[in-house]
């Protein structure tokens, strides 16, 4: 939990609020290639679950076609630019940590410096453009867990 968010496991009853928010032209222009589309994630197990933040989500999940560990944001328009974001990805950060994990990416659309704004007070390394995600060009940033 923080302040303001309930961290939690997914649960059936969030399929359609899930699929509300990433049906949104203007949430899935930031995702992947921007092409609006079907997103489907694939949590990574820790500790059972990957976590979730209302109104929107903050996760881990394998980067596709990578053996990376990507953190990963969506959140509802109604509440960007209010640092939603960044508090529920600090904590899922936080819950990486406290599990073990080393290493994390964030992978932005190449546009999209909200989120990019979001990796860096994470305390993030921008490590610059990179074609080695979701078969598109994107900004990648890493963070070393176990500093």
């Amino acid at each position: 939990m923080t302040d303001r968010l309930t961290l939690r496991a997914y649960r059936d009853d969030d399929a359609e609020a899930l699929f509300d928010l990433h049906s949104r032209e203007e949430v899935q222009r930031w995702i992947g290639d921007g092409l609006v589309g079907t997103l489907l994630l694939k949590p990574i197990p820790i500790s059972g679950s990957a976590l979730a933040a209302d109104p929107g989500t903050a996760d881990l999940e394998h980067a596709i076609a990578s053996p990376d560990v990507e953190i990963g944001w969506h959140l509802h328009p109604d509440v960007w630019g209010r640092g939603v974001a960044t508090e529920a990805a600090r904590r899922v950060l936080d819950h990486a940590s406290d599990h073990g994990l080393e290493h994390v990416v964030a992978v932005t659309h190449p546009d999209n410096l909200p989120s990019q704004r979001v990796a860096l007070r994470l305390g993030m390394v921008d490590r610059g453009s990179t074609e080695r995600y979701y078969d598109t060009t994107t900004r990648l940033f890493d963070l070393d867990l176990s500093a």
